[in-house]
């Protein structure tokens, strides 16, 4: 039933990512840009190490690392990006390379710049005016183009597959860890690096709480189990929630199963570009709320899916940002009943040109296992 193609090759075109993101910068007057989130550089370059600094000038792009990286980095850069090998540290290599220049002014990513890295730069960087330089990469991010989207597919296909797995081991006995190990498991054994987050496996009342810590729980017949999974599959991320039944169902849990199901999938059916994000979280959160369960659903309604799982946009109820094609969020209404039981259906959605695209496959019809 399910076909799962696996490929070590990366199609990102780093380089002309480089010159858009250049060019961005430029229309917005930001260089230098100083980027310091190790993802978005990922984003930027394909390099996956622990420590590096990325920083945009109008007539070049410089990397700059310590020597665990040169070898590593000067092989996989792109060939529009310059290498630089950190002597002392990263700060005095900037404030030399700002000086080579004669660069009076530097503008910071604002949110991957730690306090602690900021005032580093400002006592090692004295004369330089720092600059509040917003999220330029964060928010070309959200917009996927077609080799992420392809990936991205990929990342829901396996999870999708997992899925289907998982629900012919899951009975009576077993604990939600052995759940939860089986599916980091199949992951890794088809070819992702792991999890996109820690997997949630929550049974009986424990699902009542949205982000619950999977235990050693042994799963009892009566009780729903909530599994909140994904996997990163050539580093971008999936994420889907299904919640199933074992043996039958608790009283009253059913009617309730089912104001999630249509209301999620009200949301999906809304999914189009200009959709304001606050709109689309209202279709789900007012649908609940007229059947008597809105102080039930607290958390937002989803979110961008990327190189992280959680990205911009976010889908709640005071987001203001206009849906746009390329975008991947998710759908994931709830309602939880404290110390009972909790329900949430989640899917991974893309934008499209004239609406949406659901990547995760998986029946959201009602299963007892």
């Amino acid at each position: 039933m399910w076909k799962i193609t696996q490929s070590d090759s990366n199609p990102m075109n780093y380089r002309t990512r480089i010159k858009k993101i250049q060019k961005l910068l430029l229309q917005k007057k930001q260089f230098p840009y100083l980027v310091a989130s190790l993802i978005n550089i990922k984003y930027c370059t394909g390099f996956e190490g622990s420590y590096a600094y990325l920083i945009y000038f109008e007539d070049e792009t410089v990397f700059i690392s310590d020597s665990r990286y040169e070898e590593y980095a000067l092989m996989i850069l792109p060939k529009n990006v310059r290498f630089i090998l950190q002597q002392k540290d990263f700060f005095k290599s900037l404030l030399s390379l700002l000086k080579e220049k004669k660069i009076k002014k530097l503008f910071l990513e604002e949110h991957s710049i730690t306090l602690s890295q900021y005032k580093m730069i400002k006592n090692e960087c004295k004369g330089i005016a720092l600059n509040y330089g917003g999220d330029v990469i964060n928010e070309l991010r959200s917009i996927k183009d077609e080799d992420e989207i392809e990936t991205i597919k990929k990342a829901a296909r396996i999870t999708d597959a997992c899925f289907h797995h998982i629900l012919t081991i899951i009975k009576p006995g077993i604990t939600e860890w052995d759940i939860a190990v089986e599916i980091e498991y199949y992951y890794k054994k088809h070819g992702c690096q792991g999890t996109s987050f820690e997997t949630i496996v929550a049974s009986g009342a424990g699902s009542s709480m949205p982000h619950y810590k999977t235990g050693t729980k042994k799963i009892k017949a009566g009780e729903p189990v909530l599994i909140d999974m994904g996997c990163i599959f050539n580093g971008y991320c999936s994420d889907m929630t299904r919640t199933v039944f074992i043996k039958s169902i608790p009283n009253g849990i059913k009617t309730i199963y089912y104001i999630v199901k249509e209301a999620q999938q009200r949301a999906v059916d809304a999914v189009k570009p200009g959709l304001i994000t606050n709109k689309l979280d209202s279709i789900a959160r007012d649908f609940i709320a007229a059947k008597g369960y809105g102080d039930l659903f607290g958390h937002s309604l989803g979110h961008g899916v990327g190189l992280d799982v959680h990205e911009i946009p976010a889908v709640k109820h005071n987001g203001a940002v206009a849906l746009k094609k390329g975008m991947v969020i998710t759908v994931e209404p709830g309602i939880y009943i404290p110390k009972k039981a909790g329900i949430r259906i989640e899917d991974m959605v893309l934008v499209t040109s004239l609406g949406h695209e659901v990547l995760t496959k998986s029946t959201k019809e009602l299963i007892i296992l």
